[in-house]
């Protein structure tokens, strides 16, 4: 039996470096099977398109070929510096299997040019495990093939950006690896996201093959004993090997000399904190690192009702109408307003001293955040800001936020695995960030709000530190991390602000699982869970 065998392109690939010409061999069959060669001691194979001269090399390796062979193969022409890839040849004949080939675990990479379907359902093909990668050039044409294929697939590789096209078809895929360059790798389960820093490279060379590089290095571990913290440093290791050169690796042998210890990602994180107290920036920096979170925000929600009742507040009935079918989110709204329009009960109304609205019926709180979660999915960023509202307290006699949490926390996927990130900052340097967002054309929150509404940090948790705690809502214990907000920094200070305060709320998040659930910091655990 073949312990791993990879289905892919191969191909004669021209490199453009910096102005320098580089021929080598390329495609992801032979990337992946070249790296698993280098730490693996197990029968590798191969199912491609490649010549008489590949053919001996594959035999040099002891990597077994199955396939066609041809005069002719792929040809690609790679400029790194333009980020183009061009084909100057393409070999269009089919992979044909010929033998009974017994495969433990099969990889396949889906590509243009490989026949998916032949391959996976030949009846000379036996495997007990497939996983797959798909490429961002061709990656929506194969989601049909994912969708088919999916109760089959044990797991997935991709990139953020293919996975950022192809997260909804690949919930229910047991593990979902995505790269992100220099930036952590994530596994994600259909319950856990495990996240993985990459060590810095200072020697790069070239990035092409490095993610096939990093399936080899990862299924030449993971066929041994699913180890997913080893397999996962051997992939990261060999990926770095990868880019410190051109081509696909040429080493005997590459033993890792450290496991990289993994970190549990919330699937839902809540940010909270009065109007400018810099949440955005915050989220922004937090989905650099890692983009896979849908952003939620009231906002929209509120902007819209600004906008329905200003157009009620100067009788433009006719626009009031018409905008029904530009709404995202407020339609309730429009109906109860459109069903009433002689005796409409505003939500808003314009303020009294400068720009923006004021809140007169509170119930809009809630509605606005129940409005935005409805689009919620796998991993959400969910913002907002609630201040000390008189009318809203003496109607509903609790905390607002507090509220609008328990309103929505249990329509949220994976709702345990939440966290909450509270910033604080002070009135004026609240007030002086509201008058610079509107100025650089933003939106505007009125100064009677700010003075009155947003004055104070009015959410209540559980502490546990000064800057620590947890926040019970239904049966639910929410860890809650506070980040004080108050410095106006340059660009260097604010990044390693906003480094310093990822860490911390990323480091308590698997603190508090690990004290509260005895999940310890051991991806088999995670998983497990």
């Amino acid at each position: 039996m073949i312990d791993l065998c990879y289905v892919g392109n191969s191909s004669n690939d021209e490199i453009i470096v910096n102005n320098e010409i580089f021929n080598t061999l390329g495609g992801s069959c032979i990337y992946s099977s070249f790296s698993s060669w280098a730490s693996f001691n197990g029968r590798i194979a191969i199912i491609s398109k490649v010549n008489s001269n590949t053919s001996l090399l594959l035999k040099e390796k002891q990597i077994k070929f199955y396939g066609t062979i041809v005069n002719r193969m792929t040809e690609f022409i790679i400029n790194e510096s333009k980020s183009t890839c061009e084909s100057r040849f393409y070999n269009t004949d089919r992979i044909k299997l010929e033998t009974r080939i017994d495969v433990n675990y099969l990889h396949i990479s889906l590509r243009k040019g490989v026949n998916i379907q032949n391959i996976l359902e030949n009846e000379l093909l036996n495997y007990n495990h497939l996983s797959v990668d798909v490429m961002i050039h061709s990656v929506t044409d194969f989601i049909p093939i994912i969708e088919k294929y999916a109760s089959k697939i044990e797991i997935l590789f991709c990139n953020i950006n293919e996975y950022n096209i192809i997260k909804k078809y690949v919930k229910d895929i047991p593990l979902v690896i995505v790269t992100n360059e220099n930036k952590p790798v994530l596994v994600i389960t259909p319950t856990n996201t495990i996240s993985y820093n990459v060590p810095n490279i200072n020697n790069i060379k070239s990035a092409t093959g490095a993610g096939d590089t990093f399936i080899g290095g990862f299924l030449s571990k993971y066929v041994i004993n699913k180890d997913i913290d080893e397999s996962i440093s051997q992939g990261i290791y060999n990926s770095g090997k990868s880019i410190e050169n051109i081509g696909p690796l040429s080493y005997d042998q590459l033993c890792i000399n450290k496991i990289i210890k993994p970190q549990l990602l919330p699937n839902n994180m809540i940010v909270i904190g009065n109007s400018c107290a810099g949440k955005t920036i915050f989220i922004n920096f937090f989905k650099d690192l890692y983009d896979i979170y849908s952003d939620i925000d009231d906002l929209d929600p509120l902007l819209e009702t600004f906008m329905l009742d200003d157009l009620l507040y100067q009788n433009k009935i006719e626009e009031f109408k018409e905008i029904k079918n530009k709404l995202k989110y407020i339609n309730k709204i429009w109906k109860e307003y459109n069903d009433n329009l002689k005796t409409v009960s505003h939500y808003t109304k314009p303020a009294k001293m400068g720009d923006g609205h004021d809140i007169i019926r509170p119930v809009l709180w809630d509605y606005i955040i129940q409005m935005a979660v409805t689009n919620s999915e796998t991993h959400n960023i969910i913002q907002f800001s609630r201040g000390r509202d008189e009318l809203y307290e003496l109607e509903f006699i609790e905390n607002a936020y507090f509220r609008s949490i328990k309103s929505f926390i249990n329509d949220l996927l994976n709702s345990d695995n939440c966290i909450i990130v509270n910033l604080v900052s002070s009135l004026k340097t609240r007030r002086d960030r509201n008058r610079i967002r509107f100025e650089n054309g933003g939106h505007y929150v009125s100064d009677e709000t700010m003075n009155n509404v947003y004055s104070k940090d009015i959410f209540e948790y559980t502490k546990i530190g000064d800057s620590f705690g947890y926040l019970i809502v239904d049966d639910k214990i929410i860890p809650v991390c506070t980040i004080v907000n108050n410095k106006t920094l340059n660009e260097i200070d604010l990044n390693k602000f906003l480094e310093y305060n990822v860490n911390r709320v990323i480091e308590y998040y698997n603190d508090f699982k690990e004290k509260k659930y005895g999940i310890k910091k051991d991806s088999k655990r995670y998983l497990a869970k």
